[in-house]
C-alpha cells in the first residue's frame, strides 16, 4: 500500500512532536509549511526540510496537518487552494471540522486529529517525541475511510485512537483544560501555603510537594480517582477540614473551601453519604 505525502503546516510544539515521530515510524513529512521562514527554521532543520509556503506544503502532499492555532484555522484553510484527493486536517480539540468548510468545498475530505498530550518542548528530539505520544490517546474525528487509515497512523504512533463526537469538542477540550493546565491553580495555592508554614521559597516548597503530587496521579491511574483521595476528606475528618480553614486566610481559604467542595463526591463515595454530611456542613460554613 503506497503511504500518503504528509505536510505539516505550522512550527509550533504540535509540528515539532508530530514531525519528529513522524520520522520515528518511517512516515516522514515530505513539507513543512509556514508563514515565516525565520521562526519555522529550526524546525525545518531538525526534520530535514525547507520552509515553504502553507500553500506550497499542502501542494506537495496527500495529507496536511494544520498545527496552528484555533483562530487560525478556518483563514488559513480558506487561503490555500485544495485538490479533492486529500485529506486536510486540524489539530484542535476545540476547534469544530467546519472550520475546514474551504477544504469540504473543494472535494477534499477532513478530518480532527488532536493529541491528547501536553507538549511543552518547543523543539524536541526524536526520541522525546516518540515518548510523547506513547500511550497517550488521540482524538480522531474523520469519516469511515480516513479514520480507519487515521487509526493506523495512531497505532503505529504508539498511541490508541479516542473517537470524538461532532458538536462536542468544546466539552470534550474543557476536559482536558481542567486534567492539564487546572492542576496548577491546587498546586499553585499548596506551594504558596507551605512556603509560609515552612519558612521557605515556594518553588523550594513545590520541589517538597511534587513527589505527593505526582503520589496522587499514579494512585489515581491504579486505583481510580476515589481510590487515590487521602487527607480529612477521605476519612471524614472534621475537625482537622476545620483546622485546616481556619489556617488559611483570604482568597486561598476560599479557593481551599471550593476545592474541598469539588471532591465532596469522591468523598462520598469513600466515607459514604452519612458520614459526608459532616464535611458537606463545614465547608458551608
Amino acid at each position: 500500500m503506497t503511504l500518503p505525502r504528509i505536510a505539516l503546516i505550522g512550527a509550533g510544539r504540535t509540528a515539532a512532536h508530530l514531525g519528529q515521530a513522524l520520522i520515528g515510524v518511517r512516515r516522514p513529512a515530505v513539507a513543512l509549511g509556514a508563514r515565516s521562514a525565520e521562526r519555522a527554521g529550526p524546525l525545518a532543520q531538525a526534520l530535514g526540510l525547507a520552509v515553504l509556503s502553507p500553500a506550497a506544503a499542502a501542494q506537495a502532499a496527500d495529507w496536511v496537518f494544520l498545527c496552528v492555532r484555533d483562530a487560525d484555522i478556518a483563514p488559513l484553510c480558506a487561503s490555500i487552494p485544495w485538490r479533492a484527493d486529500q485529506l486536510v486536517l486540524h489539530c484542535s480539540g476545540a476547534t469544530e471540522l467546519d472550520a475546514l468548510a474551504a477544504a469540504q468545498a473543494a472535494g477534499a475530505q477532513v478530518a480532527g486529529f488532536h493529541p491528547l498530550q501536553l507538549m511543552a518542548n518547543p523543539l524536541p528530539t526524536a526520541a522525546e517525541a516518540a515518548q510523547a505520544f506513547m500511550g497517550i490517546r488521540i482524538g480522531i474525528e474523520a469519516g469511515p475511510d480516513a479514520r480507519l487509515e487515521l487509526e493506523a497512523l495512531v497505532l503505529a504512533l504508539g498511541a490508541q485512537p479516542l473517537h470524538l463526537q461532532a458538536g462536542q469538542r468544546a466539552r470534550y477540550h474543557a476536559a482536558a483544560n481542567a486534567a492539564a493546565s487546572a492542576l496548577l491553580a491546587p498546586l499553585d495555592l499548596a506551594s504558596r501555603q507551605a512556603a509560609q508554614a515552612l519558612g521557605c521559597t515556594p518553588d523550594q516548597a513545590w520541589a517538597a510537594l511534587a513527589p505527593l503530587a505526582e503520589g496522587t496521579l499514579r494512585a489515581a491511574r491504579a486505583r481510580g480517582l476515589a481510590g487515590a483521595l487521602s487527607g480529612p476528606m477521605a476519612r471524614a475528618e472534621v475537625a482537622v477540614l476545620s483546622a485546616h480553614l481556619q489556617a488559611l486566610a483570604g482568597p486561598d481559604e476560599g479557593l481551599y473551601r471550593a476545592l474541598m467542595q469539588a471532591l465532596l463526591p469522591l468523598a462520598t463515595q469513600r466515607v459514604g453519604a452519612a458520614q459526608a454530611q459532616g464535611l458537606v456542613a463545614v465547608l458551608k460554613a
